[in-house]
């Protein structure tokens, strides 16, 4: 169904009738109560440091060890939604760096060696890199971003993840002028 459509049916109902699919809505997604909740008390810096903890129990045990099968999708899902409640860019920012390094962190201590795990850091930190440059947040983000790309350096060395991070962020940098 398009906006439209829902906009035009929307405007059919009474105003207790739309009261109650939104309260059904509320009552059958997880993903709509939290929007919802968000809507009604916009607390950014809770939701932020909730999505933090959402990333990093994806990678990460309770007891701080990395976990054994995971799936980055599940991350970069945790960030989407974050980005779908429409918070302030620097706020976006700081989570998906944060995945990054959590993500990376996890690749590190379980000694993980796999091109595909490394070649996602990498498109990660490509979107990273566009989304900061894009909304002119490199003061803030740039120091953590080389520090990542040192970090880098932990990656098989046939894989030249940091220098393919380097050509990222550089590449990023570059197309903002255009």
């Amino acid at each position: 169904m398009s906006k439209t459509k829902l906009k035009k049916y929307l405007q059919t109902l009474t105003e207790e009738q739309v009261i109650q699919v939104v309260m059904d809505l509320y009552d059958a997604r997880k993903e709509a109560r939290e929007y919802l909740e968000f809507f009604m008390n916009p607390d950014i810096k809770a939701a932020l440091e909730k999505a933090k903890k959402e990333v990093f129990r994806n990678y990460f045990t309770p007891q701080g060890r990395p976990r054994g099968r995971v799936s980055a999708k599940s991350g970069n899902d945790i960030v989407a939604d974050f980005i779908r409640l429409e918070t302030d860019p620097e706020s976006v920012a700081e989570l998906m760096i944060y995945h990054i390094e959590v993500m990376m962190s996890r690749l590190v201590l379980r000694h993980l060696v796999r091109e595909t795990a490394w070649n996602t850091v990498v498109t990660q930190f490509r979107k990273a890199a566009d989304y900061v440059t894009s909304y002119n947040l490199q003061p803030l983000y740039e120091r953590r971003m080389e520090r990542m790309i040192d970090y880098a350096l932990h990656a098989p060395s046939y894989l030249n993840v940091d220098e393919r991070m380097k050509a990222e962020l550089a590449e990023a940098e570059g197309t903002k002028d255009i």
